[in-house]
């Protein structure tokens, strides 16, 4: 004689596999989620960190240690003096799981708000402002879903102290 629910026999295993499928695609989708959220985080501190090192070392920096600690000048190209000073001074903050090779950086000298000149030829000098833009490529991958890469951007703005 045959069990009269034999038919369902296997149901539990199959919508388990089905819950699993969604449940663990939706664990993975949040964790993504989380780390695009902390690398967005970290590429702003970045752009902070880069403008804070910016303002000091303006065109009247001058150090005790190595005399003229002026960076000099940025601009779009990332052989600009400025830009490699800013990257490699963010290479030596280590944040996991961010590769500094990938950092764009971009600065901007312009006039103080409310200023009709700069203070000196390339408006570095003390009261100019400067403005950082960090661009880092993101690399958003969760299963189930196509891979798909997008560039963070962060900007910090402040003004050049000396």
């Amino acid at each position: 004689m045959t069990h009269p629910l034999s038919s369902e026999r296997g149901s539990a295993a199959i919508e388990f596999a089905i819950s699993a499928i969604v449940l663990f695609a939706l664990v993975f989708g949040c964790i993504g989620v989380a780390m695009a959220v902390y690398t967005y985080q970290v590429i702003n501190e970045y752009a902070r960190d880069a403008s804070r090192y910016a303002i000091v070392h303006g065109a009247n920096c001058n150090s005790p240690i190595n005399g003229n600690c002026n960076i000099g000048t940025g601009g779009t190209s990332s052989s600009a003096p400025a830009n490699m000073a800013l990257k490699a001074y963010l290479n030596n903050e280590i944040f996991p799981g961010i590769n500094g090779n990938n950092l764009n950086i971009t600065t901007v000298y312009g006039t103080a708000p409310g200023e009709t000149s700069c203070s000196v030829m390339h408006c570095n000098g003390a009261g100019d402002q400067v403005t950082v833009t960090v661009s880092y490529p993101y690399l958003y991958a969760i299963p189930f879903v196509p891979r798909r890469s997008f560039t963070m951007n962060a900007t910090s703005t402040m003004i050049i102290s000396q």
